[in-house]
């Protein structure tokens, strides 16, 4: 009898510790990684000059059953012709964003602005990761982007134009003023003259 005893209690015990570690499993869900997000852009393609401001909108989602913590968003941009160079840190100096929780289902608007420090054609595109995981890394599709070699005049360049032109204005009249006076005497001298002339 306490043989069968102790044969029913070693079975018990190696019952339980079988089951153990499959329910600290089950309660302690793994953490989401950047394939549960998706990422958009409001934009697919945009044209400015060389100097001009780009700004547009990236939506990170969480379509899983779960919530998401410490997303990390970046922007990148690179250059479709080969030679030439492009620096990212020049065209913006905020391209990392550290994403607040994510509930399941819901969404976050991310705002992104960036200046066109070269000419050509380049792709923008926003990437996904996290910090605790050296895995996938889900980005956007991309935003063509074409910027001219010529900035168009705007209203920094028109500013100085339309501030000076009343100064050349006034300039000229003065001048056609002074010419005016310089010469009338001289006028009404000869036409004295001549009437003192005919007289006699």
């Amino acid at each position: 009898m306490s043989r069968l005893f102790a044969v029913v209690a070693a079975s018990a015990v190696v019952a339980v510790t079988a089951l153990a570690p499959a329910s600290a499993g089950a309660s302690s869900p793994a953490a989401a990684g950047p394939g549960s997000l998706t990422v958009e852009l409001d934009k697919t393609q945009a044209a400015i000059g060389l100097g001009q401001t780009l700004k547009f909108t990236s939506t990170v989602g969480n379509p899983g059953a779960d919530d998401v913590t410490g997303a990390i968003a970046h922007l990148n941009v690179l250059a479709v012709d080969p030679g030439v160079y492009v620096d990212p840190e020049d065209w913006s100096g905020e391209r990392t964003q550290y994403l607040d929780p994510i509930g399941a289902g819901e969404s976050e608007p991310l705002e992104w602005e960036m200046q066109a420090v070269n000419s050509g054609r380049f792709i923008v595109y926003v990437a996904i990761t996290f910090a605790q995981t050296a895995g996938m890394v889900v980005a956007s599709k991309s935003l063509r982007l074409d910027v001219a070699a010529q900035d168009t005049m705007n209203a920094g360049g028109l500013l100085p134009i339309a501030a000076g032109a009343p100064g050349v204005i006034a300039l000229l009249m003065g001048l056609v003023m002074i010419r005016r006076r310089r010469y009338q005497p001289l006028s009404s001298a000869t036409n004295s003259k001549g009437e003192e002339g005919n007289g006699s």
